[in-house]
């Protein structure tokens, strides 16, 4: 009976890294592409506007993006702000950016990078 109990454990396991394997992307096309759809999707996601909602982030902001290897953004850069944003928005929104994980993944070693503009409420 343990040892039922313990296989079973071990199957669901590895049945749902299985499925949990994330896309790996080549193409940097497809790679702004992905990226850019799951920051829009981020926009519009309610935990994630509450929170800016929290800090006071308004305005737009313009950072030169950098995605590594594992879907993770190794690196963001402010570009530009609008008049009605302000600097601690801007590093409040960098800070919390920085924690998405894409849905992709892309090949040991390389990184690509592409600009992208939030536009907060």
């Amino acid at each position: 009976m343990k040892y039922k109990l313990i296989l079973s454990t071990f199957l669901v396991l590895i049945i749902g890294n299985l499925f949990a394997q994330r896309e790996i992307l080549e193409n940097e096309e497809k790679v702004i592409q992905q990226a850019t759809e799951n920051l829009g999707n981020l926009l519009k996601d309610e935990k994630f506007l509450k929170k800016l909602e929290k800090e006071e982030v308004h305005g737009s902001y313009t950072f030169k993006i950098t995605v590594s290897d594992k879907g993770r953004i190794s690196s963001m850069r402010a570009l530009e702000r609008s008049e009605d944003a302000s600097i601690p928005g801007q590093n409040f929104l960098n800070d919390l950016v920085r924690k998405h994980k894409f849905k992709f993944r892309i090949p040991k070693g390389q990184s690509y990078q592409f600009n992208y503009t939030f536009n907060t409420p």
